[in-house]
């Protein structure tokens, strides 16, 4: 398979430097820290203290002082003001990475970069470097149908600032086991005493961002993302169940982690 390059230069992309790095991003994302090492990818939430998205990321460990975090562009400005008066109180620091260039190169037996496990198929972060010089360049509609047909939830499309990450599928980005971060109360409420109202579905039939679907000619939800006969959509919590409804199939992508339980 021909390899890809999409230009993700307008992405947002943070590095936070310090000796206490690791310890202050502990407190403040719904990820385990303890889980990042070289060479790995770490999905994350940033959340308010009422529970609500900022932002989801990737984490890369960069050195052992050193944190790569990146962002979709719809949420680089709120992820950055999350952080920026906070950093002040730590022994680290926090810098935007503007204005370089950066690369998602997608395809079969590249290994150079950051490894980017979003899509179905095998997809680097290149920072600061061209691309290889084989590569095809991917435009952002090629991109949004690979990242559809994957069921990547988008900031700014399947999810935002008024969005719950469970709602959203982010449940491998948060961990259980972990002490306390912002707006922990609330996940976990929603984990052991119920669940969301809504929740991301994916729907298969010809349809287009912002149409209702429907089941039993009632509107359960909206589409929010599409690709050809796939999409996106926030459904009602109870009628988000895999089936034949009127607007075409409901199904949960099979790339999507199980929601999280009390167990």
């Amino acid at each position: 398979m021909a390899l890809r390059a999409l230009n993700i230069s307008l992405w947002g992309f943070f590095r936070f430097h310090g000796p206490d790095a690791k310890k202050f991003l502990q407190g403040l994302v719904t990820a385990d820290l303890g889980k990042l090492a070289p060479g790995v990818c770490l999905p994350a939430c940033v959340l308010t203290p009422k529970g609500l998205l900022v932002a989801d990321c990737e984490l890369y460990e960069e050195t052992p002082e050193t944190i790569l975090a990146v962002t979709r562009p719809q949420a680089a400005i709120s992820f950055l003001t999350a952080f920026d008066k906070k950093i002040m109180l730590s022994d680290s620091s926090l810098k935007a990475l503007r204005s370089q260039q950066a690369w998602l190169v997608i395809g079969e037996g590249y290994e150079k970069g950051l490894p980017w496990p979003r899509l179905s198929e095998p997809a680097r972060l290149l920072l600061g470097v061209d691309p290889p010089e084989e590569a095809e360049l991917l435009s952002d509609a090629e991109f949004e149908t690979l990242r559809v047909l994957a069921g990547f939830p988008w900031f700014g499309a399947d999810m935002n600032a008024e969005s719950l990450p469970l709602e959203a599928r982010q449940d491998a980005a948060i961990s259980m086991e972990k002490g306390c971060y912002m707006g922990q109360e609330t996940v976990s409420r929603i984990v052991f005493r119920g669940h969301v109202n809504k929740i991301l579905m994916g729907l298969r039939g010809k349809t287009f961002p912002g149409a209702p679907i429907l089941r039993d000619g009632r509107e359960i939800g909206r589409v929010t993302s599409a690709a050809g006969d796939i999409a996106i959509g926030i459904v009602r919590y109870e009628d988000a169940k895999p089936g034949v409804i009127d607007s075409g199939e409901l199904f949960v992508f099979s790339g999507w982690p199980k929601p999280l339980s009390k167990a």
